[in-house]
């Protein structure tokens, strides 16, 4: 028998979780408008247009296939809408935290920006590293481990701790990635270690 949450509260999280990403996005903007080129701008709005294509509450096709092979109820799809906000929210966020201590009269700021923007334009719209990054959250938020069943709320504030640590694991990709390559590699490795745990 399916969970039932309370429909005004479910409503009212979805749309709070919608409003997080939202708001994220606005601050992004902001801080890479001020920070960056124009053209990081347009890599971002790419970025997101390329996530919701492929996270699965965002893609019908991607939904429909989910909800029959994983035998996802509608509890399950709600906390899948709110995980993807939170998952793309952590990854905009990354960005813009590291966007945030670029100062232009740094010698090496163009190579920052420069990093930024293959980080956004070659790594995160690589599909397997999308993959890998994707799945690991997805790992987390439907973790067997953890049977008991928790309210929305519960939810929605896990959502907002692992959203918070995405975000430092891709700031710290966009540092690894232009002083340590090896490192680089090594931490996408270590997500897909533990995917298969």
């Amino acid at each position: 028998m399916e969970d039932k949450y309370d429909p005004k509260e479910t409503i009212e999280i979805i749309i709070s979780s919608k409003k997080y990403l939202d708001q994220t996005i606005e601050e992004a903007r902001n801080i890479l408008s001020q920070k960056t080129l124009k053209e990081v701008l347009s890599d971002l709005d790419s970025l997101l247009k390329f996530m919701k294509n492929r996270t699965i509450s965002y893609n019908n096709n991607s939904s429909n296939d989910a909800k029959n092979k994983f035998r996802l109820d509608g509890r399950d799809l709600i906390i899948l809408y709110m995980s993807d906000n939170y998952f793309m929210a952590g990854i905009v966020r990354g960005i813009s935290e590291y966007a945030k201590n670029l100062d232009p009269k740094d010698p090496d700021y163009n190579e920052k920006v420069d990093n930024i923007k293959g980080f956004i334009q070659r790594d995160l719209t690589d599909i397997t590293i999308f993959r890998i990054i994707y799945s690991g959250f997805l790992k987390e938020v439907f973790n067997p481990e953890s049977k008991e069943k928790k309210s929305l709320k519960d939810y929605n504030y896990i959502l907002q701790e692992m959203s918070n640590d995405l975000m430092n694991t891709i700031e710290n990709l966009l540092e690894y990635r232009i002083k340590n390559r090896e490192q680089f590699y090594n931490s996408i490795l270590e997500i897909t270690k533990r995917i298969y745990e």
